[in-house]
């Protein structure tokens, strides 16, 4: 097995120091996934920036967790579902939405959420081909032309980190171990 190194702010690569250090200030932790991530400060500093440019946009944390949730069911990783899951929470998402989501349905409780999701797992099912019919009802749901790119970018953001999180076997971290989960057989 192919081990990676999960990196503290400490043993880092010069370089992936101060995103390591911000994301530990903004999340209250260094995430393993980031600390593995530091192994390539090009790819620590990337993810950093983006997520720091989505706290921007127009969609809400509640909005980019749902999409998060979704992206992170879809790509079948169970580090970010779990990170998700406790970030959704924190942020707002209604349990019962969190559950749908990591459950993987297709309806969810909450009309915006379900024409979130349902956009999200289109682009990610066609490789960015969603019909028109989901993006119809995104901007049926009330998203603007701006906030279907910022899903985009949203679900492109939480793609890099699933992949990393799969690639690597990043373990989970303790302050998310109330929220594993595992993915169907």
């Amino acid at each position: 097995m192919t081990r990676f190194t999960v990196h503290t702010v400490d043993s880092a690569p010069q370089a992936s120091r101060q995103p390591l250090d911000e994301l530990r200030l903004r999340v209250g932790f260094v995430p393993a996934l980031a600390g593995a991530m530091a192994g390539a400060p090009a790819v620590i500093d990337g993810f950093n920036q983006l997520q720091r440019a989505l706290r921007g946009t127009a969609l809400t944390g509640v909005e980019r967790e749902i999409v998060g949730l979704a992206v992170s069911v879809a790509n079948r990783c169970a580090y970010s579902v779990a990170a998700h899951s406790a970030f959704a929470a924190r942020e707002g998402v209604p349990a019962e939405v969190i559950e749908a989501l990591r459950a993987g349905k297709q309806d969810l409780p909450e009309g915006r959420a379900a024409a979130l999701a349902a956009f999200t797992r289109a682009v990610l099912r066609s490789g960015g081909l969603a019909g028109r019919a989901e993006l119809e009802a995104l901007l049926a749901a009330g998203y603007g032309r701006a906030q279907v790119l910022e899903v985009i970018t949203q679900a492109a953001y939480t793609t890099l980190a699933n992949w990393v999180a799969n690639v690597t076997g990043t373990a989970l971290d303790a302050a998310l171990s109330a929220q594993t989960w595992h993915d169907a057989p």
